[in-house]
């Protein structure tokens, strides 16, 4: 059985959506110590853990960066991972009250390829109307 450890309420809903989605019948439940834990079959194909494993990841960077800032229960600071043009991952500062509110209406997948998208366009502009471009 595979185990994923979330230690904050939102990104552990939104990997029980990914996976969900994926077609999968997660175990969840909360431990006594406050953690998140979904447990999946360690049987799974390749190409749908590497899809869970990449959303971990992901979700596992929210997580931190939300219990990381923690003051008096409110969240002080978040993050948003951003994918750069060479593969490198960055953390770009987004206010905790802003990201809840996004992330309450679309899931983090969604958000990543947003960000994603908008970092490809500033690291290399391409000034043709959206019309105008293969994709």
């Amino acid at each position: 059985m595979l185990e994923y450890v979330f230690f904050d309420q939102r990104p552990f809903d939104q990997f029980l959506k990914h996976v969900k989605g994926l077609g999968l019948n997660p175990q969840s439940r909360v431990s006594d110590r406050d953690e998140y834990l979904v447990e999946l079959p360690d049987d799974l194909n390749e190409t749908v853990l590497e899809s869970v494993e990449s959303f971990y990841e992901k979700m596992m960077g929210i997580s931190e960066d939300l219990m990381a800032e923690e003051d008096s229960g409110h969240y002080s600071a978040a993050g948003v991972q951003v994918t750069l043009g060479d593969g490198s991952q960055i953390l770009a500062s987004v206010d905790p009250a802003l990201l809840a509110k996004v992330l309450s209406v679309v899931s983090y997948d969604e958000l990543s390829q947003f960000v994603d998208a908008v970092a490809a366009a500033v690291e290399s502009p391409d000034s043709r109307p959206i019309c105008k471009r293969d994709s």
